[in-house]
Parts: structure tokens; sequence; C-alpha cells
């Protein structure tokens, strides 16, 4: 969580740090003549405010923005090197909260209620681009309490003779009461829980998820890589999940235990020098979309030759004006349907590969085309009502339990979203939605 924040953001730690020291300083200032312990007291808003500052930041992305996740698995995140940050990150704010009220209740209710906030904002508001997940108001919710519960125990060990902070009842309650309505009033009308069994967790690799990550990185880049630390992301109980190697300047990941695709990206320098991989006999730089394409022939034959024979080859500019390079993709196709293999290498201007997705798969065979592009369309509207168009893409090899099925997919255009449905070619059934909400002028 913490590298994911900070990484590349120099202005935000300046900032936050910045923030978080002036309204300590602030707060030591105005109450030196209100009360015995400014010191404190200013510690305790200096925490919250840095723990607000880093988990409100933007992320410039819109992930999870109106959903919650809702995890029955309530102690899970303790089994993650993320839920114990989480569980630390709060510590402070129960533990300062009870040296400064000389109540322990108090002390650690300002730390949940602070943690409710957060999830709500970040599930709420999708320009911060934080994923709301009461694994994180769990985790935090137990780091203040223990922070309290130390508190406490210190008090008591130094049988201090401080009187307990005495607040306004009536004000308190006001405030409580308010802000908890307004909570329930923002958990009702703009967020959606989705209810799991268990979420994606951390931990290291075992030696076995290593090996394989290892084996991956030598068939992509050969010995260039110094492979740093491996991490597992599983989803759930089914022991399946990620395996992701970090490398300097970027990351390879595989599947687990399928281990069928590849991704991998080397474009993460924090110097600004080029950190893809060098291609054996490409220019140092490069200016069309033919040399990007010759430059990953040359490297697919080296490294994925089983992705070049049999396969259409598309090349495709990345971002404004190709700034960030090509794309040069590999598909096979049989009898108009996309085979389940991919093959994609991103070209930088410097020539290198900078970004790496692949499946090594074989042909399937898909049970007879019986709805054309246009009855699959119709049949789309329909599971969709209400909406204005459906286009028809590809038809796609899919799979479903043991058995591979031909599947069309249709972009359905509502008035406030776009709807991905998929229509089964063989029979005409709906196989999934994908939602995809829009503002419309």
């Amino acid at each position: 969580m913490l590298e994911a924040v900070f990484k590349g953001h120099l202005a935000f730690v300046i900032i936050a740090v910045i923030l978080s020291a002036g309204l300590g300083t602030a707060v030591y200032l105005f109450s030196r003549s209100r009360t015995d312990r400014p010191l404190y007291l200013a510690l305790w808003c200096s925490s919250v405010a840095s723990t607000l500052c880093l988990t409100l930041w933007s992320t410039g992305s819109t992930q999870g923005s109106g959903t919650c996740v809702i995890n029955l698995k309530v102690f899970e995140p303790f089994t993650t090197e993320q839920g114990i940050l989480n569980c630390l990150l709060f510590v402070p704010t129960g533990f300062l909260g009870v040296l400064t009220t000389r109540r322990t209740l108090l002390g650690a209710a300002s730390g949940v209620l602070m943690s409710a906030v957060i999830e709500t904002t970040q599930g709420a508001l999708p320009v911060i681009g934080r994923a709301c997940d009461t694994s994180d108001f769990v985790s935090n919710s137990v780091g203040s309490i223990l922070g309290a519960i130390a508190a406490f125990t210190l008090l008591k060990a130094a049988r201090g003779n401080v009187a307990p902070w005495r607040p306004n009842t009536s004000r308190m309650t006001v405030v409580c009461v308010s802000l908890t309505a307004a909570l329930g009033v923002i958990w009702a009308t703009s967020i959606q829980p989705r209810l799991v069994a268990a979420t994606e967790s951390m931990a290291s690799a075992d030696s076995e998820q290593r090996d394989a990550i290892t084996q991956v990185v030598r068939q992509a880049f050969g010995d260039r890589y110094t492979i740093g630390e491996v991490k597992f992301a599983s989803s759930g109980d089914s022991g399946r999940g990620t395996v992701m190697a970090i490398l300097p300047g970027g990351y390879v990941q595989v599947n687990w235990p399928d281990r069928e695709d590849i991704t991998a990206s080397l474009d993460m320098s924090d110097d600004g020098k080029p950190s893809g991989f060098p291609v054996p006999g490409a220019p140092a730089k490069i200016t069309s979309a033919e040399q990007a394409k010759e430059i990953a022939l040359i490297y697919a034959k080296a490294h994925f030759p089983w992705g070049v024979p049999g396969s259409d080859v598309q090349v495709s500019a990345v971002g404004e004006n190709a700034g960030l390079g090509w794309l040069v993709s590999w598909r096979r196709y049989r009898d108009n349907v996309l085979m389940p293999m991919r093959l994609d290498v991103q070209i930088d201007r410097a020539g290198r590969v900078s970004q790496l997705s692949t499946r090594e798969a074989s042909d399937v065979d898909v049970p007879a085309i019986l709805l054309d592009k246009d009855k699959a369309a119709r049949r789309a509207m329909v599971a969709v009502p209400g909406c204005e168009k459906a286009e028809a893409g590809e038809l796609l090899a899919v799979r479903r339990g043991v058995n591979w099925h031909a599947v069309w997919r249709i972009l359905v255009t509502c008035k406030n979203s776009s709807t991905i449905t998929h229509v089964n070619a063989h029979t005409g059934a709906i196989e999934g939605k994908e939602e995809h909400p829009h503002v419309t002028s």
C-alpha cells in the first residue's frame, strides 16, 4: 500500500508532511492556554491529518468507484501484509486519542469512526480512485482499539493523576448522530455493496511459485533482470491467484496454478531512462509502425515462437502520436472465431519491449454457429431493455467449465451507461454482462 501510494509522488510526501506538521503546530499554539496537555492534542491531530492524507490521496484511477466490497471473511486482513500495515497505521490514532482525552472508549472510537468516513469516501468519490473494502475498516478499527488499550495500560502503570477530558455531551451527541446519518445516506444513495467470500490477499510466494515465475522471466527476458520480491495474490480459498515478481523498473506476473497468462510491464523506471527489454539488432530510435512490427517479430520468434505461425498480426499506436510506441498483436482465427491464444508486444520509441501479454493455448473446437451477428445484437437488446443500440464485436472462443463455446461480444449503449453482453452463438443464451457507467452531455 505504501509503495503504491508514494512511488513517484514526492510532491505528495512533502505536502502531507507540511500539512500534518502545520496542523499540529497550530493546534499546539492554540490549545496551550486552553488545556493542560497541548502536546498530546497536537500530536493526535497531526496523526489524524497524516492518516487522512495517506488514505484519501488520489491514485489517478477510478477503481472501485460506487461500490464497496463486503468481505465475509472478517479476519482475513490479518493474514496479509497490507492488512497488518493498515492495522498499524491506526494505532497512533487510538493511542494518542486516549493520552489526550484520558478516555479509552473515546480514543478507540475516534479511529473507528475515522475509518468509516474514509472507506465511505473512497467508495462514493470516483475522483480519488481508491477502493472501499470492509477488510480495511476491520484492520483500521482493530489498530485504533489496540492503540487505545496500549495507552490505557501505560496510564494505569504510570498512575498519573490527570483528570479526563470532559466534552460537551450534548454537542458530541449531535455531531455523532449527524455524522452517522450522513454516512447512512451516502451508503443508501451512492454505494453499491458487493459481498465476497474472501478478497484477494497478498503474501510471499512459496518455492514452487518462485520457480515458476523465474522460468517465466527467463523465457521472456533471458538473464537480463535480477528478480526481486516475489508475491502471490490469492483469489479466495481456491488456491488460484497471481504470482508477481518485481524487476528493476517493472514487474512480471503469471496466473496460478495454470501458468497460461503472462503479463509484464517494464516502463516504470524512476529515473526516466528507458527500462524496456532491448531487442538485438533494433535501432536506438524508431519512428514508424513498420519498424515496431519488425522489432516485435524478432523478439516474438526468439522468445514466444508459438505465437507467430498461422496468426494475423495487427499494429496500433499507443498514446497520442504513438508517444508510447506501438502495440504489435498476434491472433489466430478458426472459422471466424477468435481462438484463446494471444501475443501482444509493445515496442517503445527506444526500440525496446515495454509491455508484454501472452497466453499460449491450442486452438479449440466450438459448437456450430447458429446465431449471426445481427440476431445476437437483437437478443442483447432484449436482455438489456430501454437501451438505444447494440453493436456486435468479434466471435470469441470462451471456456465455460470444461467446454468451449463461441460467444458474441455485444456492446449495448444506454442513456447513462454501456453494457458488454455475451451471447452464446450456438444456443442464443445470455452468458454475462459487464456494466460500464458513463456521463452523457
